[in-house]
C-alpha cells in the first residue's frame, strides 16, 4: 500500500475544515480592505497544504506515479472520462430546457445564488489552467483523498461513497451538479479499487480537459444550438447513462463491503 493513501488517512475532515475556513477568512479580510484575492488561490494553498502534509516528493509519490494503471487499465480510464463527460452534457441540455420552460426557475435559482449552466464561463488562460490542473488536484485530495476515507470510519462505505460524492457536486453550478456526483461516485470507486490518489487526479485531469477541448473547438456553440448536434450528443448521452447505471451497479456491492 502506497504511503501517499497512508498519509491521506492521518488527515482528517475537521483539520481540512480549519484550513479552508481559515484561507475563505483570509480571503474575505482581504476583500473587505480593498485587495480581492481570485478564489482559485484558496485551492493552490490547500494544494501546498498537501504537499507538506503527505511529503508528496517522496517514495510514496514515485511509487503511486509508476503504478497508476496496475490496477485499472487506461482504456478502461479514457472510457469512463468518455461516458462521464457524454452524460455531462445530457445533464446540461436538461437543465437549460429547465430554464427555459419551467416558470420562475431561474428568478429562483438567482435567489439562492446558485450558478446558471456555465457555458461560456471560462475566462482567460488562468481560469483554464485552474480547470484543467488546479481543481483536479485539490478535489480529488479533498473529496476521494480525505472526505471518503475518514467518513468510511463512521458510516457504512455506500454512504460515504454517496455523502463525499454529494458534496463534491455540491461544488457546481446548476446544470453540472447531477453529472458532477455521478462522475464522483466514479472516482471513489476508482479510488478504492486501486487505493492511488494519482490515478484519479489522473481521470479528472483527463475528464476536465475533454470537456474543455470539446468547447473551445465549438466555436459556433453548435453543441447547444445545432439540432444534429443536440440529436447526437443527447444519444451520447444517454448511451453513457445508461453504462455507467450498469458499471457502478457492478461495482456497489462488491465495493461498499470493504
Amino acid at each position: 500500500m502506497s504511503s501517499l493513501d497512508e498519509g491521506l488517512k492521518k488527515i482528517t475532515i475537521l483539520e481540512v475544515l480549519i484550513v479552508i475556513l481559515a484561507l475563505i477568512g483570509i480571503l474575505i479580510l482581504f476583500e473587505f480592505i480593498g485587495y480581492p484575492i481570485d478564489d482559485d488561490w484558496l485551492y493552490v494553498v490547500v494544494i501546498l497544504y498537501f504537499i507538506y502534509r503527505l511529503r508528496v516528493f517522496g517514495d510514496g509519490f514515485r511509487h503511486d506515479l509508476n503504478n497508476v494503471f496496475s490496477k485499472i487499465t487506461p482504456k478502461s480510464l479514457i472510457t469512463i472520462v468518455l461516458v462521464n463527460v457524454f452524460f455531462s452534457y445530457g445533464m446540461l441540455y436538461l437543465a437549460m430546457f429547465a430554464l427555459d420552460y419551467v416558470p420562475g426557475l431561474d428568478s429562483l435559482l438567482a435567489a439562492l445564488f446558485i450558478p446558471l449552466v456555465p457555458v461560456n464561463s471560462l475566462i482567460g488562460w488562468g481560469a483554464l489552467f485552474s480547470t484543467i490542473f488546479i481543481s483536479p488536484i485539490c478535489e480529488e485530495l479533498l473529496f476521494r483523498g480525505v472526505f471518503l476515507n475518514r467518513l468510511r470510519l463512521f458510516v457504512p462505505m455506500s454512504f460515504a461513497i454517496a455523502i463525499s460524492s454529494i458534496l463534491f457536486g455540491a461544488l457546481h453550478s446548476y446544470g453540472g451538479v447531477i453529472s458532477a456526483i455521478v462522475f464522483g461516485i466514479c472516482m471513489c470507486i476508482i479510488y478504492l479499487k486501486t487505493r492511488n490518489i494519482l490515478t484519479c487526479i489522473l481521470a479528472h485531469f483527463t475528464n476536465n480537459l475533454l470537456a474543455e477541448f470539446l468547447y473551445h473547438i465549438d466555436t459556433g456553440n453548435l453543441i447547444f444550438t445545432n439540432g444534429i448536434f443536440i440529436a447526437l450528443f443527447s444519444v451520447l448521452a444517454i448511451v453513457s447513462f445508461y453504462l455507467i447505471v450498469i458499471s457502478i451497479s457492478q461495482e456497489w456491492e462488491h465495493i461498499s463491503k470493504r
